[in-house]
């Protein structure tokens, strides 16, 4: 049981790693390859933008198999539940957190696209081409290109950025194992006041809609205080950085704050008795 528990971390863990490696190197080179191509091998930068895009979608799925193996091992091991990874695959093990983590990262996902403009629904311009896919080559930093539009109707586009797509994704899973872990937390400790860790959670959540783009701001600000989009943008574009460095550590440090107080809990109960 042991060796299939190494075994199995393991294997999820190399397939994690190659999939992380493919991507970067993946948008290095084609933002390199794409700044010194000539007008003439455009047909051949178009096949290689494809490929880039094809090659991370399989490297996200490939994520999310390689964590899968590595919480199915850690709930193999003989005391999988006095770990951060032991909490995280039991709750994530069973079918009612799973559920809750699927929907809300899901329902996120969709909240998440429209504010960063990776859905987008415009009713005042119609597209005579949908359905339709087109493709931005070049020119802008690594992990803007290469772009896809896709129009699947007259008034609805998915448009597909790199580095958008992947932290819409990253994003979201967290933000619903968040949501699955405090539903979690509240159950195990409803008679307890634990309210805190849920408003910054919370927190943790919201800002988190700040990361795709300056767009995202903007919208939101623009319909919380009525100012104009493009202002809106021009002010909080300088703040995307930030809204990254914040959002990220806080959706990873409040599920091992909660994780940490359940053990601490349960750790002083089993000294109680």
């Amino acid at each position: 049981m042991f060796q299939n528990y190494n075994s199995l971390r393991n294997i999820g863990i190399r397939v994690i790693s190659i999939s992380i490696f493919s991507m970067v190197v993946a948008i290095v080179l084609y933002s390199l390859f794409s700044s010194h191509q000539s007008l003439t091998d455009i047909t051949k930068l178009y096949n290689l933008a494809i490929a880039v895009i094809i090659l991370i979608l399989v490297s996200l799925a490939a994520i999310g198999y390689g964590s899968y193996l590595i919480l199915y091992s850690e709930s193999l091991k003989p005391e999988p539940e006095h770990s951060y990874l032991g909490y995280i695959s039991k709750i994530l093990t069973n079918k009612t957190y799973w559920k809750i983590f699927v929907i809300s990262s899901i329902v996120y996902g969709i909240f998440f696209g429209f504010l960063s403009q990776i859905l987008i629904y415009h009713a005042d311009v119609e597209n005579s081409a949908a359905p339709s896919l087109s493709v931005t080559l070049c020119c802008n930093y690594p992990g803007y290109v290469p772009m896809i539009t896709i129009a699947l109707t007259d008034m609805f586009s998915i448009l597909i950025i790199p580095s958008n797509l992947m932290l819409a994704i990253a994003v979201s899973v967290l933000v619903g194992f968040n949501f699955a872990l405090n539903v979690y937390f509240v159950k195990l400790f409803r008679d307890q006041s634990r309210s805190k860790f849920s408003i910054v959670s919370t927190f943790g959540v919201f800002s988190s809609l700040f990361i795709g783009c300056p767009t995202c701001a903007g919208s939101l600000f623009s319909v919380l205080v009525g100012f104009g989009t493009s202002a809106a943008i021009s002010t909080l574009a300088p703040f995307q950085t930030l809204f990254i460095a914040i959002t990220i550590p806080i959706l990873i440090g409040i599920p091992l704050m909660i994780i940490r107080k359940i053990m601490k809990n349960e750790t002083c109960n089993i000294v109680d008795h």
